[in-house]
């Protein structure tokens, strides 16, 4: 399968009104754009980025030093899109739907933070409805060996073994869009309590112990939401 992740970071203005609406929108192109076999969508569960909200932007560690820290916020939509080929990504590309609907996305959205990624995987598409999403798109620092990236793809490869996790599949981006990412990680969880031990557990810091020297971390684009599949 061909699969088009992306991320939205939402406006600060944003209402709950314009939030579902958004998702609503999302899930619509489900049924309007012929070429999408499967999608999937959901908001972080982690609060996205209305944590930035509760600090001052003058008192935050802005991107430019936060190389090891990474973002201090999550995204906060996720839409993931399934082809069968690159002819159905180029069709949903020109559809008149993904326009419109796209257009309503940029008016809630900080359009250019968006974070897209596009791989192969194997099928069927992999949407384990009721579970948790986690997913986590990376950019390659620019002076990381192909060792270190390897080292980096390894070490996220190691979390199947972990409590919760039920799947873990890598992508490298074939995308040709000057902003997208270089490559993204998708891990399945049982629940969102699970997802918070991962994330704050120690298989999870031995991954990215791998991945920060190897990506310019503090880019990193993330999100868990609950799967819907459609």
């Amino acid at each position: 399968m061909l699969r088009h992740t992306a991320f939205f970071l939402s406006r600060d203005t944003i209402t709950a009104e314009e939030r579902i609406l958004m998702q609503k929108g999302l899930a619509y192109m489900r049924f309007e754009c012929p070429s999408v076999r499967a999608l999937d969508y959901g908001t972080d569960i982690f609060g996205g980025s209305s944590h930035l909200n509760e600090t001052k932007s003058w008192k935050r560690t802005p991107l430019w030093k936060a190389r090891t820290a990474g973002p201090a916020y999550n995204y906060d939509v996720a839409l993931h899109l399934d082809f069968d080929d690159q002819a159905g990504l180029d069709a949903y590309n020109a559809d008149d739907t993904h326009h419109e609907v796209g257009a309503y996305d940029a008016a809630v959205s900080f359009g250019e933070f968006t974070a897209r990624v596009d791989y192969w995987y194997d099928g069927p598409p992999l949407i384990d409805r009721g579970l948790v999403r986690h997913t986590a798109m990376f950019l390659w620092a620019d002076d990381a060996s192909e060792a270190a990236k390897q080292r980096a793809h390894e070490g996220f490869q190691a979390l199947s073994s972990a409590r919760g996790v039920k799947r873990v599949t890598i992508g490298k981006n074939m995308g040709t869009t000057t902003t997208d990412y270089d490559w993204i990680v998708d891990v399945h969880v049982t629940d969102p309590e699970a997802t918070a031990e991962l994330l704050e557990g120690e298989a999870y810091a031995e991954a990215l112990a791998v991945v920060i020297p190897a990506t310019k971390y503090e880019w990193t684009a993330r999100l868990s939401h609950v799967m819907r599949g459609l």
